[in-house]
């Protein structure tokens, strides 16, 4: 080692080091080997240090010069009473300055993915940071990564440490799909390969076990850019085409250097799992006991340290750590060995240092009954949502452990849900997979697939412990975290810079902080890992690991004192116990007695009697004949060990040669074989699917078809005696059979307790699936047997489980049975019915002989599954109850005297009244508090009617009390009663808006009332603000929950200003709109949480348990915390409902609902502003809280109509046009000819109309209809090139309806500013509350991206956010965007609004007043209109300001250009449409249409023609009735027939070769057809509804109509929009199917939609 320098400063800013040459050339290789050797340097603040250390294996240093490189760390550089960010700054200058040795400059390289988390990275000889990006670009297309983490990440692959093992030319390679449905995706990095590339890899990289060649089933790799494992599958050596194929899931990067498959890892037999202090963690919450997990751990201990002082437990420790040479050498030299017994010892002191990492004691023990193994998925999908297939190498051979549970989980693993219980089974298809774990690739919809469900894993080289020890099993199961990716932060342009600041700024102090706090939550909490806070941190834990910054909430940071010992301080304390006391033991103490010659037999028979845990038993045979030859034993001699073999375990040609090596007769020859191999009443799918016909060395001892059926309870007595491990069979049709285990010995005639000793199994042959489950017995149960009956009961014979017996002669029957089949499933019970003294066709005993210990074990495995006795959801919580406030439970120590009076003893009213007049204002107020807070009604009426009936009337006071109780206000209103002429009094005018609020706020309670208390003050409500009345509104949408109700009080609240309406056009026009988003506010409300008559909301998915609520600081705000860990969609302007879920003890009261709106939003933490008051015991109560719709865009909304009202033209200079009608003396304007001359570069190749269309965009108001195809898109973006060319400085705001449309403008735009350079990209802004909604391609344009960080968590980045807003010369934005964060104060003088007839009125204006000086206004009218509420169309509010402007008279200042060409489809297709929507003007502009639609003759569908011309609209009559009885419907004989035509349509027609290659889409008015149709058609044809695929097109489309009933109904099919919409999308061919009656006998439409189409007969098939 050579220092470099010696306490480096903080603030050091040059490395430029000199030092002697011998240091710098490391030997490329040492000892021959094939490592790599380079130069280190470690910083800390105690010195810069330069040594040689061996190198990583990766790709990147082999195909370079390792001589070149520098491996720094920083892994311990902390300087002193420095914070981190220090230590950052001074990593990011040395990166920036580089580091130099004798004048050889070395910059930042790059890292793999661990080396960032451990503070390494290389620096390469460099000169600049573009010689570096050229070779790693060149390495793979890490360019298009526009995100810093996650190119990091990607480029970090080709650093990750990795054996260059062989070569895989990629013609021998293909990517095939992930398998997936629309929730999870199965496959996630794991591929396929042949078997025999499998035993290619497996020679080249020198795989041996136990001195035997081995090829693993699974391969974890890495191969140009593709990342995670491989699992042999033998259908690619039939197929003979490629070597391997490759998930798509597993392409990271796209390279076609470097062709090296590099094996990073393999599947191992004998991986024995371990438990940690994770797992132990979580078991303990799980219901697995402390003395379970001691005791577990104490034979652990026994196990190590029994391996000094037994052969037979020395051979098994050192096979079981994979030393087979060592367990070899044991055996046959004994432990007296010196050599052997301190290899042994070593090997032992070896286990026992891992019980201390970082000097701290921990738990760490092997678990014999399990596996550490890899994850791969089903890639034929025979395994079913819970099934997982494990075959292991064990004594037994490849087999399934256990026919039942076993749990599966991850590391690291903080959450209860990431024990996952899964059903362990060996299904054929899958029998080569060996040593891994086989998950299912099938799920119900929204259920994710396992390995995510265990601490979000996945299958690109995640290990998986797998155990089926029934101590360590888990009896609970909680419900799994979804485990969301973070949101990734969009990125511009990405240089070197800052791919090293990502490294210099990393730190993994956040999650160090959370791991602790979980341990120390763990600790505390009774529920352990269950509690709540555990569960949070938990998933803020999934978030730091991944690099992500986490903020904890302030409630986690403080976990209280733990009041117990936990299990790990338990069992961390006993080893470390051990291990002092191993650790001190001498080799002398060992037991190292010879094995004598006479003591052979017995240390022969000691081995045969154990239990080794990682040997076959055919390796134990060799093992034994290898001893007794050493001995000079006979092979005759070993007959009687063979007893403790388990047959099963042995191959067929090891059976064969045992049997020749030992000389068997044919008795004993048999004895090798399962007799359930041979049942007469069990088939082989039987046998496979309860895994019976795994190795099980069972004997038939009886059998109906042998032996008389008179004859069973005599072989029963002999079963049930003399062996303790016994299985009856029998069945009674061809349709059910029933097996019983049964283990221990059965005294005759006797009731004894069998307890879980009996487990029973139901077979049956002819279902489509396994009907049933193994049912094991209880604590209660018991088993009579005598001669002529078996009686299994649970604690007495009325609760008969099985009954078996021999029927009365009469019956003609010899065996008869009655069995609850309820108690075996209830699925089986539904399939058969009742099964009572049903005959026994046929009857089997098969046995296990009671010296074959190893067959008791296998058979043992049937008793070991564990039950689940609860699952535990993740937001289950236990339901409190608390006490209602009185005024008898008042301390009244803490109260005044004179409030004690009052209540003590309880006054009547007039005397009541008559204490209240000698109290002050403040002692009146005092007591309301105190009335409210223990709920005093009278007192608090009283109480109020004294405060209001001292004159002059206190405005203050009167308005707190009313603001606090609603309900007072009528109270108010009787002491001063509305005057004739419907206002308030004089007195209570300046108490206008409270009373109004109030009377809304008590709306849920006092219902009808409300609507006569309004209807009494109508003038009143005539003369306030527009802002009160406005609020007011909202108020009444937003906080009264009773449908009726809500639209009573909005209609009463509108009438109340017919008389401001009916002479100010402004104001009917702020009114009319106004009403229309508060009325779609309260139909979002009541969809989103639908509530009943009463106000209360009914059951619904979108409630979320509430932690707790606090006071928020004033009055009206609270603080809502809820668990971080809950994917709570409520945002900030959402509207919710808070709902108590809990009962009082000591009263009935209703529970509370309260609504309000989130003013301010964080993980885990809400602020909202209530409508309504707290209850006085909210503190104590529990809550739930409902989401009730997004407030954003109605509040922008009603935000720009009180703008247009109170600014006028001064916000929008088409003030008049929009609100007032037009005069009667104008007419329409032509474009203005003198703008004719303008120049419009790029339009060469345009029509007419778009050209006028483009010029038109210079009038204040310009209004373009733009039919299907006409190239609206193309016109919006060359009105902005013409603006930003003849406007200089114009500001533009660019909006459309949707994120979608506004990318696409955004895409088209900048590649036309890409060749004309009009802006440079700092003035392009797209803009978006939410940047995962834009196009990954455009995020670079984000504010977020821009600023580098999210703005919302950063007040340093919300200025710079402003200012980039600020600056920008054209803004591209949704229309409600522009209404919201930094563009809320942004002016703007010229507004375009893309699909502008797809939004409302109210929508429009967001963007419209903003200060616009022109407005351009695209979409096409006679499409589908908004998407609104049903009140929302009685109010036309779903008619958009260019559908109402385009076809009202023309004014001045205003061009309306209809673009009438369209390039879409061939006038074939064009003449419908055109004739019934268009006035017959819309042209097509391809011409030669049979050219164009020849191509359609190449499928084998069967389109008609005319003189040699296609006709490319067919209709397809189907004559099938609608399915009934449900919200959507669906037409099961129409998805068939669109699965016949889609069919024709992929496939050649006759006189062709090749596929055809069109586009196809599938669509239907109804969502319940698409989902027939999703399942009927194949992936590749898009289905979808009408209304979501507007603005789309495809080749061909075909239509389900669905409709066909008597009554010649059709719906809302019947919309004329919607037909147009879906006749536009096609391209080339259009085919409906449906019923010519149903769609054409009551709609004329309709009926010359189908006229027009030519119907086409199938050929039948």
């Amino acid at each position: 080692m050579y220092t470099l320098l010696e306490n480096p400063l903080p603030d050091q800013d040059s490395w430029n080091f000199n030092v002697p040459a011998n240091q710098l050339n490391p030997s490329r290789r040492r000892n021959n080997d094939r490592r790599l050797y380079g130069k280190f340097i470690k910083f800390t603040a105690e010195g810069i240090t330069l040594d040689t250390l061996q190198f990583p294996s990766n790709r990147v240093l082999h195909s370079d010069d390792p001589a070149k490189f520098i491996l720094v760390s920083f892994e311990k550089l902390r300087f002193p009473e420095s914070s981190l960010r220090v230590t950052a700054d001074y990593i990011n200058r040395l990166m920036k300055a580089g580091l130099f040795l004798n004048g050889t400059q070395y910059r930042f390289y790059h890292h793999s993915n661990s080396q960032l988390r451990s503070r390494t990275c290389f620096m390469r000889e460099a000169n600049n940071d573009v010689e570096l990006d050229n070779k790693i670009y060149q390495m793979g297309d890490f360019g298009k990564i526009m995100n810093i983490a996650k190119r990091a990440k990607r480029i970090g692959l080709l650093f990750s440490a990795a054996e260059l093992d062989i070569q895989l030319d990629p013609k021998w390679i293909t990517d095939i799909d992930d398998i997936e449905n629309t929730d999870t995706n199965f496959s996630d990095g794991c591929g396929l390969m042949a078997k025999h590339w499998a035993i290619q890899v497996s020679k080249a990289k020198r795989i041996i076990f136990r001195n035997q060649r081995y090829t693993p089933s699974v391969f974890q790799i890495r191969y140009l850019g593709y990342k995670g494992v491989l699992m042999v599958h033998p259908e690619m050596d039939k197929e003979k085409q490629y070597l391997a194929k490759f998930r798509k899931s597993m392409k990271k990067f796209s390279t076609t250097q470097d062709h090296s498959f590099s094996v990073v890892g393999y599947s191992k037999p004998y991986a024995f799992g371990r438990l940690n202090n994770d797992i132990i963690a979580l078991l303990s919450s799980l219901g697995v006991t402390d003395e379970k997990l001691v005791t577990k751990q104490n034979e652990y201990f026994r196990w190590i340290e029994e391996a000094s002082q037994d052969v037979a437990k020395a051979v098994d420790f050192a096979s079981s750590i994979d030393n087979y040479d060592l367990a070899e050498r044991v055996l046959l030299r004994g432990l007296d060995d010196r050599g052997v017994s301190g290899e042994i010892r070593k090997a032992q002191m070896a286990e026992v240092s891992q019980f201390l990492k970082n000097d701290k004691p921990r738990a760490r023990m092997i678990i014999h009954k399990s596996r550490l193994i890899y994850g791969v998925c089903d890639p034929v999908k025979v395994l079913k949502e819970g099934q997982v297939h494990i075959r292991i190498t064990s004594r037994n051979g490849p087999s399934t452990p256990i026919n039942g549970d076993v749990l599966v989980v991850r590391n690291p693993c903080l959450h209860p849900g990431d024990c996952l219980k899964l059903r362990a089974v060996d299904h054929p298809r899958l029998s080569h997979l060996v040593d891994c774990i086989v998950f299912a690739s099938v799920a119900k919809p929204k259920h994710q697939a396992a390995p995510a469900m265990s601490s979000g894993g996945d299958l690109d080289g995640d290990k998986f412990f797998v155990c089926w020890d029934p101590d360590i099993v888990p009896p609970h199961v909680h419900e799994s975290y979804d485990y969301p990716p973070n949101k990734e932060r969009p990125g511009g342009k990405v240089t070197r810079e800052d791919l090293a600041n990502h490294f210099a700024s990393y730190n993994n102090i956040g999650l160090a902080k959370v791991t602790k706090l979980h341990q120390q939550w763990i600790r505390c909490s009774l529920k352990g890992a269950m509690s709540a806070e555990c569960q949070e941190l938990n998933a803020l834990h999934s978030q730091a690991v991944d690099g992500a910054r986490v903020k904890i909430p302030d409630r986690l940071l403080t976990p209280p004192a733990p009041e117990r010992k936990f299990v790990l301080e338990i069992l961390a304390e006993a080893a470390e116990e051990f291990r002092n006391r191993f650790t001190r033991q001498g080799t002398n103490e060992l037991d190292l007695s010879t094995t004598a010659p006479e003591d052979a037999e017995d240390m022969l028979a000691q081995l045969f009697k154990s239990k080794p845990n990682a040997l076959s038993e055919y390796e134990l045979f060799n093992m034994a004949m290898a001893f007794a030859r050493k001995f000079s034993i006979q092979m005759y001699e070993l007959k009687p060990y063979l007893a403790h073999l388990d047959f099963g375990a042995l191959a067929s040609h090891e059976k064969h040669a045992i049997s020749t090596a030992l000389a068997l007769t044919p008795v004993e020859h048999r004895r090798l074989w399962n007799s359930l191999m041979t049942s007469d009443i069990l088939s082989p799918r039987d046998l496979q699917q309860r895994q019976l016909n795994r190795p099980l060395s069972m004997q038939r001892l009886y059998s109906s078809q042998v032996n008389s059926p008179i004859t069973f309870f005599q072989y029963l007595r002999i079963a049930s005696e003399q062996y303790t491990r016994k299985l009856l069979i029998l069945k009674t049709d061809d349709r059910f059979a029933v097996g019983i285990f049964i283990r221990g010995l059965i005294p005759w005639d006797e009731d004894p307790e069998v307890e879980d000793n009996v487990v029973v199994c139901s077979f049956m042959p002819q279902a489509s699936e396994s009907m049933s489950v193994y049912r094991p017995c209880t604590k209660g149960y018991r088993l009579h047997c005598s001669d002529g009956n078996l009686q299994l009961y649970n604690k007495n014979k009325g609760d008969t489980f099985v009954f078996i017996s021999r029927p009365p002669r009469a019956s003609e029957q010899d065996v008869v049975t009655s069995i609850a089949l309820q108690k075996i499933s209830p699925r089986v019970q539904q399939q058969l019915g009742r099964l009572n003294r049903a005959p026994v066709n046929m009857l089997e005993i098969h046995v296990i002989s009671n010296r074959d210990r190893v067959a008791h074990q296998l058979f043992d495995m049937y008793f070991e599954h564990v039950h689940t006795e609860e699952y535990i959801g993740r937001f289950d919580r236990e339901r409190t109850s608390y006490n209602i406030n009185s005024v008898r439970s008042v301390d009244w120590t803490l109260h005044p005297e004179w409030l004690k009076d009052l209540f003590v003893p309880r006054n009547s009213e007039e005397l009541f009244k008559q204490l209240l007049p000698d109290l002050a204002l403040e002692q009146l107020h005092t007591l309301v508090t105190f009335s409210l807070q223990h709920r005093a009604d009278n007192e608090l009426y009283w109480t109020f009617s004294a405060i209001i009936g001292s004159l002059p009337l206190q405005v203050g006071s009167t308005s707190s009390c009313i603001e606090r109780h609603p309900p007072l206000v009528y109270v108010l209103l009787k002491e001063y009663p509305p005057t004739e002429s419907l206002s308030l009094p004089e007195a209570l005018i300046p108490l206008a808006a409270p009373i109004l609020r109030a009377i809304l706020r008590a709306a849920n309670s006092l219902g009808v009332a409300t609507l006569v208390a309004l209807e009494k003050i109508t003038e009143s409500i005539n003369n306030i603000s527009t802002d009160l009345y406005i609020d007011l509104l909202m108020l009444a949408a937003l906080s009264i929950r009773p449908k009726t109700l809500v639209q009573e009080t909005l209609i009463v609240l509108h009438e109340s200003t017919l008389a401001s309406r009916e002479t100010d056009h402004a104001a009917a026009y702020l009114h009319k709109h106004a009403l229309a988003v508060a009325f779609d506010c309260a139909e979002e409300a009541a969809d989103t949480c639908p509530c009943d008559d009463t106000g209360r909301p009914r059951k619904s998915a979108s409630s979320y348990p509430v932690q707790q609520i606090l006071p928020g600081g004033d009055g009206g705000h609270i603080k809502v915390h809820f668990r971080v860990d809950m994917g709570v969609p409520v945002r900030l302007h959402s509207h919710v409902r808070l709902q108590c879920v809990s009962d009082p003890d000591n009263a009935f009261v209703d529970r509370a609902v309260l609504d309000g709106v989130v003013t301010k939003a964080a993980r885990g933490e809400l602020t909202v502003e209530l409508f309504h008051p707290l209850p006085p015991e909210f503190a104590e109560m529990q809550w739930k809280i409902y989401d009730a719709g997004s407030l954003a865009t109605a509040r922008a909304m009603m935000d720009s109509l009180t703008k247009l009202w109170e600014e006028r033209e001064h916000c929008c200079s088409i003030y008049d046009t929009i609100v007032l009608p037009p005069p009667t003396n104008e007419g329409p304007e032509d474009v203005d000819s003198a703008l004719e001359e303008d120049e419009l570069p790029g339009t060469e190749t345009m029509n007419a109309s778009q050209i006028a269309a483009i010029r038109s965009c210079l009038y204040p108001l310009s209004l373009i209809w733009g039919p299907p195809g006409t190239g609206k898109t193309t016109v919006v973006v060359q009105i902005l090139r013409y603006l930003l060319r003849k406007f200089r400085d114009c500001k533009i705001l660019m909006t459309a309806s949707t994120h979608n449309a506004v990318d696409n403008v955004l895409e088209r735009f900048l590649k036309i500013n890409q060749d004309d350079r009009m802006l440079p990209d700092e003035l392009i802004l797209r803009v978006a509350t939410d940047h995962t909604k834009v196009n990954k391609a455009l995020q670079s344009y984000t504010i977020d991206a821009r600023v580098g960080g999210d703005m919302h968590e950063n007040s340093r980045l919300q200025r710079q956010a402003q200012k980039r807003v600020n600056d920008a010369r054209i803004v591209f934005t949704t229309c409600a965007g522009a209404g919201l964060g930094t563009l809320r104060k942004i002016n703007f003088d010229t507004v375009l609004i893309d699909e502008a007839s797809q939004i409302t009125e109210p929508c429009a204006l967001i963007p419209l007043v903003k200060g616009c000086e022109r407005a351009v206004l695209v979409g096409d009218h006679v499409q589908l209109r908004p998407t609104v509420k049903p009140m929302g169309k009685a109010l036309e509010y779903d008619v958009s300001l260019l559908e109402r402007l385009y076809i009202a008279r023309a004014r001045r200042g205003t061009a309306k250009t209809m673009l009438n060409v369209q390039y879409r489809f061939p006038r074939e297709l064009a003449q419908f449409p055109s004739t019934e929507f268009y006035n017959g003007e819309l042209l097509s502009h391809i011409q030669d249409s049979k050219t164009v639609l020849s191509v359609l003759a190449t499928t084998a569908f069967p389109w008609p023609s005319e003189a040699g011309h296609i006709i490319p609209t067919v209709f397809v009559q189907c004559s099938s009735e609608e399915t009934m009885g449900s919200a959507s419907k669906g037409n099961e004989a129409q998805a068939a027939l669109a699965a016949r035509i889609v069919s024709m349509l992929q496939a050649p027609a006759a006189d062709q070769d090749e596929k055809p290659t069109l586009a196809i889409a599938a669509l239907s008015p109804y969502t319940r057809q698409i989902a027939m149709l999703k399942e009927a058609l194949p992936s590749s044809v898009t289905c979808a509804t009408i209304d979501s695929f507007q603005g789309r097109e495809s080749d061909i489309i075909v239509f389900s109509t669905v409709r066909c009933n008597v009554t010649r109904e059709i719906g809302f099919v019947d919309d004329p929009r919607r037909l147009n919409v879906m006749w536009t999308r096609a391209k080339l061919g259009l085919i409906i199917i449906g019923d010519r009656a149903t769609m054409t006998e009551m709609n004329a439409l309709w009926k010359r939609a189908i006229d027009s189409c030519t119907e086409v007969t199938l050929p039948v098939e």
